[in-house]
């Protein structure tokens, strides 16, 4: 009963080699993780912000259209989100010389 184990074991141990070493042969020659693009992340995280805030916007028209906002709360958050968006575009703006000129920005973006 031992030696059909322990037969059983070595062709257990010998498929997985045989599936396994060619799997894993060209690992070390390939990086697993690429440096990651911290300007083009954070362009990407101002181009959604930037579609939230537009949204936020329309949202807000819709609000006033159907009295749900007074006219002194619209035009302060009005406000807010417009400076938020041209803060965001703004950043983008950099982001896009930088990239143009191949330097990287050490400005954070100050988004909400």
């Amino acid at each position: 009963m031992n030696f059909v184990h322990f037969i059983q074991l070595i062709l257990v141990l010998a498929i997985l080699g045989a599936v396994g070493v060619p799997l894993f042969r060209g690992l070390s020659k390939i990086k697993l993780f690429a440096k990651l693009d911290e300007s083009g992340e954070e362009y990407k995280h101002l181009l959604v912000r930037k579609e939230e805030v537009l949204l936020s916007i329309k949202d807000l028209e819709f609000d006033r259209t159907t009295n749900k906002v007074s006219e002194k709360d619209y035009q302060t958050q009005r406000k807010k989100l417009e400076m938020e968006t041209v803060t965001i575009l703004e950043r983008m703006e950099e982001l896009e010389k930088d990239k143009k000129k191949g330097k990287k920005s050490s400005k954070p973006a100050k988004v909400v």
